[in-house]
C-alpha cells in the first residue's frame, strides 16, 4: 500500500514551498509552546515543532536540487535558438547514459524512439516552441506509441500547457518537459528512471 499525502493539507503545501517557512512556522510553534508553559515541558514543544523543522529539511533538500531560475532562464534561451532535432539530440544523451538506445522515429507522433530492453519511450520535440500545448499533439504522440508498443512518452514545450494536457497527460505516462526539467536534463542531473 502507497502512502499518499492529500494534495491541501499544510505538509503537501509546505513541502511545495520555500523551505524556510517551514523551518519559521517550527520556530513560531517552538516559541509559543515554550512560551504558553514557562519552558516546563521543553520536550513536548520540541517533539510538536519537529515534523516542520523535518518538512523545512526535505523540502531545502530538494530545492537545492533544482536549477536556478537564473539558469532555467538561460537554457530556455539557450533552447529557442537550437533546432527540435539538435534539442532531442541534447535530451536523449541523458537517457543514452543511463544505458538506453535512441533512434529517430519513422512516423508522424515523434521524434526519437529510446530504448532498454523492453521499455520503449518516444520522445517529441516538434512543437516545442510553441506558446500553447494543448491535447491534440499528445494524442499524436499517443497513437504514434500505440503503433510501436511504447510504455512512456516525453513531451517537450517551453509553453504553457492547459489543464487537458496534463490530465491527458498524467493518465497517459507522458512526462511533460518544461523550462525546469530541460534545464536539468542539459546540466546532466536530471534522473532518468
Amino acid at each position: 500500500m502507497k502512502f499518499k499525502m492529500a494534495k491541501g493539507s499544510l505538509f503537501a503545501v509546505l513541502l511545495r514551498s520555500t523551505w524556510w517557512y517551514s523551518v519559521l512556522i517550527g520556530l513560531f510553534i517552538l516559541l509559543i509552546s515554550l512560551a504558553a508553559t514557562d519552558a516546563q515541558y521543553v520536550t513536548v514543544s520540541i517533539v510538536a515543532s519537529m515534523p516542520f523543522f523535518v518538512i523545512g529539511g526535505f523540502a531545502g533538500f530538494k530545492q537545492l536540487q533544482q536549477p536556478s531560475h537564473k539558469r532555467v532562464l538561460e537554457v530556455s534561451q539557450q533552447a529557442r535558438n537550437m533546432s527540435a532535432g539538435d534539442i532531442s539530440e541534447k535530451i536523449a544523451a541523458n537517457y543514452i547514459k543511463s544505458g538506453y538506445q535512441s533512434s529517430a522515429f519513422k512516423g508522424n507522433g515523434a521524434d526519437l524512439e529510446l530504448v532498454r530492453g523492453h521499455r520503449k519511450l518516444l520522445l517529441c520535440s516538434k512543437r516545442f516552441k510553441a506558446a500553447n500545448t494543448g491535447i491534440e499533439p499528445l494524442k499524436l504522440l499517443v497513437a504514434a506509441g500505440e503503433t510501436t508498443e511504447a510504455i512512456g512518452y516525453l513531451y517537450l514545450t517551453l509553453g504553457d500547457v492547459s489543464a487537458s494536457a496534463h490530465n491527458y497527460a498524467q493518465k497517459n505516462n507522458i512526462e511533460i518537459i518544461q523550462s525546469s526539467r530541460l534545464a536539468m536534463l542539459f546540466d546532466g542531473k536530471a534522473k532518468i528512471n
